[in-house]
């Protein structure tokens, strides 16, 4: 829906999907204390880029919740 604000938990691909077809707008990434190692991505590889300004922080407990806003 445009000009709605809509969040999904989803696998990578849908991710990479809406990013490639430029449907992102923002992005609130949520960071937990943990070290995984090799770690695991949050996107897939791809031929894209996005330019994220840093628009909120919140954290909660021991988590802290990014907000960011694609640059269009």
């Amino acid at each position: 829906m445009m000009g709605k604000t809509s969040g999904l938990l989803a696998e990578k691909k849908l991710y990479h999907s809406f990013i490639q077809k430029n449907l992102v707008d923002k992005l609130i990434i949520t960071v937990a204390p943990t070290i995984l190692g090799t770690g695991i991505s949050l996107f897939r590889e791809g031929d894209y880029h996005l330019d994220l300004s840093l628009v909120g922080m919140r954290n909660f407990n021991q988590f802290v919740e990014l907000h960011y806003e694609v640059k269009k």
